[in-house]
Order: C-alpha cells, then structure tokens, then sequence
C-alpha cells in the first residue's frame, strides 16, 4: 500500500529554491495552486475532542478524521454547514456523530486557510512518476501572516515506487523530518488562546483525605459556580439547550451538596443557600420543560401512526411559542437584581477565610470520614426504600426513591477521588442504570398528564384542534404502555442494584473503619 509521507518543513524554507534544485535532475509539471478555507468544529464541551476526532469543512465538504491522523474516516458534501445532529444528511457520518454530540450545537472554533501548489515528477516517458505539494497553512489569507505550519507532502504514483524511496532518501539526507503525530488543529487551538476540553459540568477533582470537611466542600462549591457562571453567560446566546440544562444541573448538585454534607457550615448559613437555590432553580423550570418536549418532538411523531403526524403539529407550534416567551423570563431573571445579590453572596462565602469551624460539628472532620458516613447512609436508605417497593409495588414511591438516587449519585460524583476509581465507578454504573429506569419512569408520568393538561390551553379557534387532540391522545396512550413496560422493569433493575455483590462493595469502600463516624443525626431523613 503506497503511503504519502508529510515533511516538517523549518521556518524561512525557500519553496523557489528547492524546486530549482529539483528540476536540475528531474523534469517538473506544476499544477494551479490550490487555496482552501478549512473551519473547524466542535460542541462547547468538546464531545468530539474528548473521544480524539476532529470535524472540519472545507467548500462544500465535511470530513472526520482521528486526532493527529491525516486520513479522513468520513466524508460528506454539503449544502449549508449542519448545527445539530439533526441537521446532517442521513448516512455513516450521521450515525457515528450522533450518540457524541446529541442534541449539543457544533460551534466553529478556529479558522485556518491553506495554500498548496503541487509539482508532478515526469519521468524520460513522461509519465507522472511522483507527486510533491508544498504547504502553507495560515490563521489568515494574509502572505504576512505567521505560519502555523509549513509542509512537504510526498507523494507516491502507483507502479513507481523506486522515484519515491529515493527522494525519500534525499530529503533524509537534507535534514527533512517526517511529521508524525503533530495536530495542525491542536496547534491553531493553542495560538487562538483556546484549550482543548477546558469546560465540563462534572466535578473532576483530587481531593485530600485528611483535608477538612469545610474546605474541601467549598471546594466542591466552588467548582459547581463556575459551570454555573459559564452556562449563564451562554444562556441568553440560546445555542443550544444544554446551557440551561447544565446551569440548573449545578443548581441541583449545589442544594444537593448543601443538604447532603451536613453540618460543615453554621446552620443559618446553609439553610439561607438552600432556600436563595431554591428560587434560583425555579426561574428556569417551565423553559427546561418545554426544551424537553421541543427536542423530543420527532420521536413523539415517530410514536404516532402515519396518519396522524402531522395533526400533532399546531401542539408543537404552540410549545414553541410558549418556550419564546419562558426563555425571555428567564434571561430577564438572570439580569434581575435578586439574582445577581445571590450569586454575589454565595461567591464571596466561597472564597472567605476560614473563621468559627466550631460553628458547625462536622467543620473540622477530614473530609473522607464525613463521605464515608454519609454516602453509606444514603445507600443504606436507597435499599430500604427500593425494598418497600418491591414489597407494597406503590408508584408514588418511586418519585421518593428517585430523588435518594440522586442524592447519592451526587455524593458519590463529588467524592470519587477519595476512593479506588475503578471500584467505585462500578457502583456508579449500576446506580445510574437504577436512575435511568426512575428517570424514565417519572417522565412518562410528567409527560402524560402535561399533555393532557395542555389540551386545555390550546387555541380553540384552530379548525384543526379536534384532529390535534386526537393524536395528543394517541400519543399519551402510548406514553402510557411505555410507562408500563419501564415499570415492569424496575424490580430486576433494582435487585441488581440491591445485590450481594454491591452490598460487599459498599461496604468494602465506605465502612473501612468504623471509628470514624463523624456527628449525624440518626433520625435525618434527607
């Protein structure tokens, strides 16, 4: 197989000489020179980045190729630049995007312009025997402009191989080297100022075992401000609707760390936050519920007979209009002084020296102590009310052991570093497999009675209503066996959480000493 090999070129290489001096042994053809204005893309928290692609147009094409490869694994043509995934032609590069990007929004990152002119190497007969294209890559069209790289591409012509293992010696000899593992999109990032996966809503710390409670949860509390800082500064730009989903997510991590690190703060303390939290979340719930329904459009009317899809249109007309007018309250709320007094507030408790720790019992306890105690409690109280599930098979106690999951997930997320990774990342998995079969349960419910609900606010002068709430309820009939079926689901899925095997590991990780019992309140029921 004949493989184009890529030269580094050194800065100030004189292109004119180096072909003068080739065309004394060899005859020379040059081809046009070829400008190209090269974008690429990626989703503001790096999605293709974090699983090594790389996603770039030129013209009326789209390619993806691995990091710091040069051979595109997908290629497709294009007629205008694709946002969302749902925007992209169907086929491979569809499907192999789609469960990474989601529903995030592709955003440009950082533009380059590439010039290349190539030279044909003709032999005695000639015939194109070799192929050489000169390089250079710019962060403007500008001449002037700095290069980001400057390139020799040698290239091999079936049935030749002798003339490209030759020049290959000649370049070798002349000091060329091959350019193996270099990203030109790595280096444009760099020179532009931006760094590769610099934002994640996840709590990716090291901890220190023996730090003290308080610290290290303001730690954890100063992290889950600056995503939330980030997101709102997005909001308002509405790119995509993860800003709002990730901004009320380390709302929800925030409350949570307030309710479930106990007694590290003063009590008046902590209990103001959760209630200033507690309206922050508020401002965004009816924009975050209608987003949902907004991107679960095409599979509700995959959910429909044929017959009756594009009756179920005026609802999502009506959504669309009633989600204008939500995201403008909450970019207004945002901007409101209420809010912004919060936020300031909360930061400067963060970054405020230590004062009184004996204000609060468990202040000074090291940090692991106080996360062993805990996370095993809310495991403890998960199984407990997993169990009376199982036992009474009452619905309404789902929402409960919903949101104990999710107190523990977040528990165990903000911890994580204190404990053997892998072990704990198994336990992870399966209380997110309990949470995705609770989750999905609890929306089902939420979504067939807003569906019925929002049959009363439809325009009644629509002469197609009788047809739309038609398929509205077709659709809420489906919902509703979907929701059988997950719940038919929840007792192996929860059995399987609840097994011997966890229970070891539970323990094994959280009760390695039981001398350390940091101060509880055994009657708490948060």
């Amino acid at each position: 197989m004949l493989k184009n090999l890529k030269y580094n070129l050194p800065d100030g290489y004189d292109e004119k000489r180096f072909i003068r001096n080739l065309a004394v042994q060899f005859t020379l053809k040059k081809e046009p020179t070829i400008a190209e204005r090269i974008c690429f893309f990626d989703t503001f928290d790096w999605r293709l980045f974090n699983k090594s692609l790389v996603l770039y147009g030129s013209g009326n094409k789209l390619f993806l190729r691995k990091q710091a490869k040069n051979e595109n694994n997908h290629t497709i043509d294009i007629t205008s630049l694709p946002v969302f995934i749902w925007d992209f032609p169907d086929g491979e590069l569809k499907r192999r995007l789609a469960p990474i990007i989601k529903m995030r929004a592709l955003l440009k990152l950082v533009e380059m312009h590439s010039q290349s002119t190539t030279y044909r190497i003709l032999n005695r007969d000639e015939k194109t025997v070799v192929r050489l294209t000169y390089e250079e890559i710019r962060l403007s069209r500008d001449k002037g402009a700095p290069a980001l790289g400057t390139h020799l591409w040698l290239k091999p012509v079936k049935g030749y191989p002798k003339y490209s293992r030759n020049l290959a010696k000649q370049f070798e000899d002349a000091g060329l080297t091959i350019c193996k593992k270099e990203d030109i999109f790595l280096k444009a990032l760099e020179v532009v100022g931006k760094k590769p996966g610099s934002y994640t809503a996840k709590v990716n710390i090291k901890l220190d075992p023996g730090m003290c409670a308080d610290e290290a949860t303001k730690i954890i509390l100063r992290i889950l401000l600056q995503v939330m800082r980030i997101n709102e500064a997005n909001i308002e730009k509405d790119l995509d609707t993860e800003f709002v989903h990730e901004f009320r997510v380390a709302i929800r991590k925030t409350r949570s760390a307030l309710g479930q690190i106990q007694y590290v703060f003063p009590t008046k303390t902590t209990e103001r936050f959760k209630q200033e939290f507690a309206f922050v979340g508020k401002l965004s719930n009816e924009l975050r519920d209608l987003d949902v329904y907004l991107l679960n459009e095409n599979t509700y009317k995959a959910m429909l007979p044929p017959v009756l899809r594009d009756d179920i249109d005026p609802l999502f007309d009506y959504l669309r209009k009633k989600r204008s007018k939500a995201f403008q309250q909450v970019v207004s709320g945002l901007k409101s002084k209420k809010y912004k007094k919060i936020l300031k507030d909360w930061e400067v408790f963060l970054n405020q020296p230590r004062q009184d720790a004996g204000a609060a019992l468990n202040a000074e306890l090291p940090i692991v102590d106080l996360a062993c105690q805990r996370i095993y409690k809310k495991y403890r109280r998960v199984v407990k009310a997993g169990n009376l599930i199982l036992e009474n098979a009452e619905d309404e106690m789902l929402h409960v052991l919903r949101i104990h999951c999710k107190k523990l997930r977040y528990l165990m997320e903000f911890f994580s570093s204190l404990f053997a990774r892998k072990k704990i990342n198994v336990l992870i998995a399966q209380l997110k497999k309990l949470q995705d079969n609770l989750g999905d349960f609890n929306d089902l419910c939420v979504q067939e009675e807003y569906l019925l609900n929002i049959t009363k606010e439809l325009p009644t002068t629509h002469r197609q209503l009788k047809k739309t709430l038609v398929a509205i309820g077709s659709l809420v009939g489906t919902l509703g066996r979907e929701r059988q079926l997950v719940r038919d689901a929840f007792a192996e899925t929860f059995t399987d959480f609840a097994s011997q095997g966890n229970k070891k590991l539970f323990k094994e990780l959280f009760t390695q000493d039981s001398n350390r019992v940091p101060h509880d309140n055994a009657g708490d029921l948060q």
